[in-house]
């Protein structure tokens, strides 16, 4: 059992520690500071050794007995992961709404077409696990990378459990997660943009060309000023929106291109067999 602390605020560090030291079966993977939750999981499948390696959150919301359901359906069907769907019985209406939006969205902009409500609950194969922790980016989005690196993967239901605590996802790192995900794994917002220029061009130059008729047909007509200003704020809206679309892109770029590696470990700690 790898038990990965990232930058845990309360006593959980101590308690892993307390348990690993008396018992040489559980290992403890202590990150230098808060690395963020998909990197934290990749800390911690880098540390897997095994032939099969089964992730489950430590919120458990997820049973860790998914384990051996999800063995009987590997065996069964002969494949690299066995991974869990979300059946929504808990959680608001809101969450499950924004949940269903984002994975139908996120298959829409991206190449990568993932199943809608994945979970991370799931079982692997070991070179599945390794071509996993190859995968060099910075930029970590787990939605996506979990079924990029392919394989053959097949998902069942489960059910998903109440928490016990509040999550420590608040609204803006979840923002954060969807940009990253659509960052990472599609350019349609890039795309896009050049569309909606060809749109708003060709809009103009009719428009311009209507006027321009307009104007023979009747010299008494005057083009309003509140058009004018109307059209400058526009365009200059769509501008800076697409400009921005360009700065996260070059962003992430930046930071790929410094190659830091994705997480610094602090310690790995485990008792010696006896």
């Amino acid at each position: 059992m790898i038990l990965v602390d990232d930058g845990s605020p309360d006593n959980s560090l101590a308690l892993a520690r307390a348990h690993a030291a008396i018992d040489p079966r559980i290992t403890v993977v202590e990150l230098a500071r808060n690395f963020g939750h998909h990197v934290a999981i990749l800390a911690g499948l880098s540390q897997a050794r095994g032939e099969r390696v089964f992730f489950v959150d430590s919120d458990l919301e997820e049973a860790p007995e998914l384990l051996t359901e999800f063995a009987t359906v590997m065996d069964a069907n002969g494949v690299d992961v066995v991974f869990g769907i979300h059946d929504h019985s808990h959680g608001s209406l809101l969450r499950k709404a924004t949940s269903r939006a984002f994975w139908r969205f996120f298959n829409w902009a991206s190449d990568n077409a993932t199943p809608l409500n994945i979970c991370n609950v799931r079982l692997m194969s070991r070179r599945y696990v390794d071509a996993l922790v190859s995968l060099p980016e910075s930029n970590v989005f787990l939605g996506g990378m979990f079924h990029w690196v392919g394989f053959r993967q097949i998902g069942i239901p489960i059910e998903r459990r109440p928490r016990s605590t509040d999550s420590t996802y608040s609204i803006l790192a979840r923002v954060a997660l969807a940009v990253r995900s659509v960052i990472s794994f599609s350019t349609a917002p890039l795309k896009g943009m050049f569309l909606l220029g060809t749109i708003i061009s060709t809009f103009s130059a009719l428009l311009a060309v209507y006027f321009v008729v307009l104007k023979i047909v009747d010299p008494t007509i005057q083009v309003g000023f509140t058009a004018l200003i109307i059209s400058i704020w526009f365009l200059s809206g769509i501008i800076i929106a697409c400009l921005g679309v360009i700065g996260i892109y070059l962003a992430y770029m930046y930071t790929e291109t410094k190659r830091r590696p994705r997480v610094v470990v602090r310690d790995v700690f485990r008792a010696k067999k006896p």
